[in-house]
C-alpha cells in the first residue's frame, strides 16, 4: 500500500501519453497497403524496446555514471544497455514477431539475417540504435529540463533563506547598538529619552515589520536614515558633530532595506564615539534612472581608538553577502581610508 501512495500517478499517466504519442506517429506513417492491426501490434513491441532503453539510461545509468563525472564509465554502460536492447529486439523479430506477421518484414534491412548476424552487423546496429535513441533524446531532454528547474527553485529557495539568516544577524546588531543609546540616557535620565523611544518605535516598526521585503522603496529607506540620524543626534551635541545628509532622487527606485545603515553605524561608532573634538560625517544618497549611488565619508578621531572592531566586521561582510546575493555583478564598493578620513562608496546597478 505505502509502494502505491508514493507513486506519482499524474507523471506515470504523463509518460504513457508520451509514448502513446509517438504510436499514433508511426501509425499515421505506415503505407496504406499495411494492416493497421499488425502495424499497431508490431510497433507497441519496438515502442516497449525504446521505452526500456530510455528509463534504464535516465534513472539508471545517467544518475550511477554521468552524474558522478565517471565519463568512460557512463560511455561504455549506455552503449552496452544499448545493444542488450537491441539483441532484445532482434530476438523478438526473428522469434516471434517475424513467424507472427509473415511478409511485415520484407523490406527490413535484416529480414534475411540469422541471428548471429543480425547481432553483429555493424550497419543494423547503427539503423537500429537510431530508432531506439531518438525518442530517449527528447524524453532526456525533457527530463532535464525539469531538473533545472527544480535546480532553479532550490536555488531561489537557498538564496532566500541565505537573506534571511544575514538579515536575523543585522537587526539585532542594529539593534543592540541603539539600545545601548537608549541605556545611556536613561542611566542620565536624559529628557531625550522619551524622543529616542518614539523614534525607536519608528525604527523597530520598519526592521520588524517592512523588512521581510527583498527591496523597499527609496523614500522608505530614506525616512529610516532620516530617523537613525535623529536618534543619534540626540547624543551629541553641536560642538561634537557635525552631519549632512544630502539626497538627489531624480527616479523613485528600491532597494534593498538596511543594505547602507551598516556604514552610518559604523561612521557614528568609530568616527563620533572616540572622538574628542567634533566629528564630520556626510552622507549623499542619489536615485537615478537603474542606479543608486550612496555615498559616506566620516572623520577618523586623532587616537588609538580608530580601528574597526570584529562586530563592526560582522556587519560589514553580512553586507558584502547580501550584495552579492541581491545585486550579483550588479554592484561596486569602493572603501578608501587615510589617515583623517574614512569613505564608502556604494553603486547599485537596476
Amino acid at each position: 500500500m505505502n509502494f502505491i501512495r508514493q507513486i506519482d500517478f499524474k507523471r506515470v499517466a504523463l509518460h504513457c501519453l508520451y509514448w502513446i504519442f509517438f504510436l499514433f506517429f508511426y501509425i499515421t506513417n505506415k503505407s496504406n497497403d499495411t494492416s493497421t492491426y499488425d502495424f499497431t501490434f508490431v510497433y507497441t513491441w519496438k515502442i516497449l524496446a525504446q521505452a526500456i532503453a530510455g528509463y534504464g539510461l535516465i534513472y539508471w545509468i545517467i544518475p550511477q555514471t554521468l552524474n558522478k563525472k565517471k565519463y568512460l564509465l557512463f560511455i561504455v554502460s549506455a552503449l552496452s544497455w544499448l545493444y542488450i536492447v537491441f539483441a532484445f529486439l532482434m530476438i523478438l523479430k526473428y522469434y516471434y514477431l517475424e513467424p507472427k506477421f509473415p511478409g511485415f518484414f520484407d523490406d527490413w534491412l535484416g529480414h534475411k539475417m540469422n541471428i548471429p548476424q543480425r547481432l553483429t552487423s555493424v550497419k543494423l546496429i547503427l539503423r537500429e540504435f537510431s530508432f531506439i535513441t531518438y525518442p530517449i533524446i527528447i524524453l532526456g531532454f525533457i527530463s532535464f529540463n525539469r531538473k533545472q528547474q527544480r535546480l532553479l527553485k532550490l536555488e531561489e529557495e537557498k538564496k532566500s533563506m541565505e537573506l534571511k539568516v544575514l538579515k536575523n544577524q543585522l537587526n539585532p546588531h542594529f539593534l543592540f547598538n541603539t539600545l545601548n543609546n537608549l541605556y545611556t540616557l536613561t542611566l542620565k535620565k536624559d529628557d531625550k529619552a522619551p524622543e529616542v523611544i518614539a523614534k525607536l518605535s519608528e525604527i523597530l516598526d520598519f526592521v520588524l515589520y517592512r523588512c521581510n521585503e527583498d527591496y523597499v522603496s527609496i523614500e522608505k529607506e530614506i525616512a529610516l536614515i532620516e530617523n537613525y540620524i535623529a536618534l543619534e543626534k540626540l547624543r551629541y551635541s553641536e560642538n561634537r558633530l557635525d552631519i549632512s545628509f544630502t539626497k538627489d532622487i531624480q527616479e523613485s527606485n528600491k532597494i534593498s532595506p538596511l543594505i547602507v545603515l551598516t556604514f552610518i553605524e559604523n561612521a557614528f561608532k568609530h568616527g563620533v564615539v572616540n572622538e574628542t573634538e567634533k566629528a564630520a560625517i556626510r552622507l549623499k544618497l542619489e536615485s537615478k534612472k537603474q542606479q543608486i549611488i550612496f555615498s559616506i565619508e566620516n572623520t577618523k578621531p586623532k587616537n588609538d581608538f580608530a580601528a574597526i572592531s570584529d562586530k563592526s566586521k560582522i556587519g560589514l561582510i553580512n553586507v558584502r553577502k547580501q550584495l552579492d546575493l541581491l545585486y550579483p555583478k550588479k554592484h561596486k564598493m569602493e572603501i578608501n581610508e587615510t589617515q583623517t578620513h574614512y569613505t564608502v562608496k556604494l553603486y547599485l546597478s537596476l
